[in-house]
């Protein structure tokens, strides 16, 4: 026999022990699991943890024993959990649309993580007996997300703001060249500023009538004064200003005068 069909034999000879273990090998499924990166978990049917891997303490902090038996809703956020119970018991009743949802989970040391959840129907003998789950973290992507979408609006408002200054340029230029009187350049100026302001205004969601709004609570005017000035019910001014206030982020009308002062939106009055 050559040297190199004795090296081949040689190899299989080696290599088949090697093969035959591999194929009558059991998975250690319990070892894949205790290691694995994202939180798997199972829930007994109250919505209490009866399994959970290592991976919850290494993403929320907690020890197997602090989960342990309590209800999964209590290391959520309120508004979250509602979500998440809200698939629990569709889950439940095997009305779930889709296996997939989001919640935010509180970190023992503080601060929260965002989770996407991926979870199904726990089985002995064919009866639902619980659910069962995996929890990925997630919270790297939502903050790059947040990062794409914040970029995209400041590049969004660049673009505006470069398109109305070449507006306004486009106006002084017209105005320079021409031949027009003062009466006629106050015009064409006081257009520049009203477009100026109605974009200023539309970046908030605040219309012309709002301007006009606070323009007379920046006179200090009640909401009696302001409905006769803009033809309105009082009920109706009231539910406007409330909204002004809202769409500013102000809690008093003080503020929501001060804001709109601030950006330019209103005049400073007499």
């Amino acid at each position: 026999m050559s040297e190199r069909r004795k090296s081949a034999s040689s190899a299989r000879h080696h290599a088949a022990p090697a093969i035959a273990l591999a194929a009558g090998s059991t998975p250690d499924y319990r070892a894949l699991v205790e290691a694995a990166g994202d939180i798997i978990y199972t829930l007994d049917l109250q919505g209490c943890f009866t399994f959970i891997n290592p991976a919850m303490i290494r993403v929320l902090g907690y020890s197997l024993d602090e989960a342990l038996g309590r209800s999964f809703a209590q290391f959520l956020t309120p508004a979250t959990a509602q979500v998440a119970l809200r698939h629990f018991r569709l889950g439940l009743a095997e009305n779930e649309s889709t296996p997939f949802f989001e919640v935010e989970a509180r970190r023992k040391s503080g601060g929260t993580v965002h989770l996407e959840i991926r979870a199904g129907g726990l089985f002995r003998e064919g009866r639902m007996i619980g659910r069962q789950g995996i929890a990925r973290d997630i919270s790297e992507l939502k903050s790059l997300q947040t990062a794409v979408a914040e970029k995209s609006e400041r590049v969004a408002l660049l673009e505006e703001r470069t398109r109305i200054a070449l507006d306004l340029y486009a106006r002084i230029a017209d105005l320079a060249g021409s031949d027009t009187g003062p009466a006629q350049s106050h015009d064409v100026l006081l257009q520049v500023h009203e477009a100026v302001l109605r974009v200023s205004a539309d970046k908030m969601g605040l219309k012309a009538t709002d301007l006009k709004v606070l323009e007379l609570l920046s006179q200090g005017r009640s909401n009696r004064e302001i409905a006769v000035a803009v033809n309105r019910s009082p009920h109706t001014v009231k539910d406007q200003v409330t909204k002004i206030m809202q769409r500013l982020g102000a809690r008093r009308r003080a503020e929501a005068v001060a804001t709109a002062l601030g950006a330019g939106l209103i005049g400073r009055g007499p």
